[in-house]
């Protein structure tokens, strides 16, 4: 650990023996705060913690878990000290045993029904259902069973915010404890980097990601990236970006639709710059004319062209479709349909002016990712969702950002 300076804030919850802890500890804020960081030494305190119960880590998946915890963990006490099987999330740490569980969905929470649990590890605690989290603490029955759990700022209508963060009964009973983080309060972070992470972002996901502020999601999703920098001219195409030496891929982005709006977009990456240079937009509502999987897979490969050089990105919820295109020999793959994670990334990418649409040939896009919006009533419910209205030119943009741009390249860009 001495290649991680602590900061005070963080060094004073992350040194605090469990005995000392209230039942409940949650670290929320912004991201690189070093929320995640000061779980190590809680975790190695809590290998020797007297409690009765099983030991558990849990986050969205198992892989979250050793991604974002276990990794790091395990370089700090060395190869020969600890234990994993990555199948059955069994984890030994020196001669303490724990379980690692996965909780990315209502159905989880039966991964711990009738187990008794003395410590739990959280790591993206919000991400968590509601059932799991409430299951979970129904199960830390043991005298001085202690949770511990990270968190990104979400909606103030999430019920982690809601029910638990603002609950006063619950903090005047010494039964639940948070503080909030900055990256004021990781010391480890260089000015350079904290500039370019306050670059990735704008507007609402700065307020949440950056100053770590719980805040609605409401209105325009890129209003605050969007700009006429993002566009150009077919007259300004880079000459020859569509040949083989002129870009290091081709990519079609594919949003399906039988009743609602069919949508392809040709992307093609330069190294440097995403150019959406067309679209392919057939609205069988306003064609008065519904088209099969075939008529579209047909439309497909004309779009494509003969060279077949594309890979091909597709709802994974498309499955008729998908057929379709195996039998003409089109290369496609799954998209990453996290709906919220693919937002972040694709404002990312127009924040840095990684992007840029063709005025002449996407014009349905470009309309549509200016008036892309979140659903108010669903954010009242506390859920994050865009709503399902002029989103077909901005989903299929989102299954490509959400897939093929790395973050490296957001955070060079």
């Amino acid at each position: 650990m001495s290649k991680f300076n602590f900061g005070l804030r963080v060094e004073r919850f992350a040194m605090r023996p469990p005995r000392d802890d209230w039942p409940i500890n949650i670290l929320e804020g912004a991201v690189r705060s070093g929320k995640t960081w000061s779980l190590h030494p809680k975790i190695l305190y809590c290998c020797t913690y007297d409690v009765g119960g099983l030991k558990v880590i849990t986050g969205v998946s198992k892989q979250s878990v050793h991604n974002n915890v276990l990794h790091d963990l395990f370089d700090i006490v060395g190869s020969k000290n600890y234990s994993y099987n990555r199948s059955s999330g069994a984890l030994r740490i020196f001669d303490s045993d724990w379980l690692v569980i996965g909780a990315k969905d209502e159905g989880s929470e039966r991964y711990i029904r009738g187990i008794t649990i003395g410590v739990a590890i959280c790591d993206e605690l919000s991400l968590m259902p509601k059932s799991f989290f409430q299951m979970l603490l129904s199960r830390m029955s043991p005298p001085g069973s202690r949770l511990y759990g990270t968190t990104n700022p979400d909606s103030p209508y999430h019920w982690l915010k809601s029910e638990y963060l603002d609950n006063s009964g619950l903090r005047s009973s010494r039964t639940l404890w948070s503080n909030h983080f900055t990256m004021a309060d990781n010391p480890n972070l260089t000015s350079h980097f904290i500039e370019s992470q306050r670059r990735l972002y704008s507007g609402f996901f700065y307020k949440r990601f950056i100053e770590g502020l719980w805040i609605v999601a409401e209105g325009a999703i890129y209003k605050d990236s969007w700009s006429d920098e993002l566009l150009y001219d077919l007259r300004d195409e880079p000459g020859g970006l569509k040949t083989r030496i002129g870009h290091t891929q081709r990519i079609i982005a594919v949003d399906y639709g039988t009743i609602n709006p069919m949508v392809f977009l040709d992307i093609y990456d330069d190294g440097k710059i995403f150019w959406v240079t067309r679209e392919y937009y057939w609205d069988s509502g306003a064609e008065m004319r519904q088209k099969t999987d075939a008529e579209y897979a047909d439309d497909l490969v004309e779009f494509i062209g003969e060279e077949n050089n594309a890979k091909v990105i597709v709802d994974p919820s498309a499955a008729s479709f998908k057929v379709e295109l195996i039998k003409r020999g089109i290369w496609q793959v799954d998209a990453d349909n996290e709906v919220n994670e693919g937002i972040r990334i694709s404002a990312m990418a127009l924040n840095q002016r990684l992007v840029r649409f063709c005025r002449e040939r996407t014009p349905r896009t470009i309309q549509e990712m200016q008036t892309y919006a979140w659903d108010r009533k669903a954010a009242l419910r506390g859920e994050e969702l865009p709503l399902k209205s002029h989103d077909h030119g901005p989903d299929a943009f989102r299954y490509f950002a959400k897939s093929e741009i790395p973050y490296w390249r957001l955070a060079c860009g």
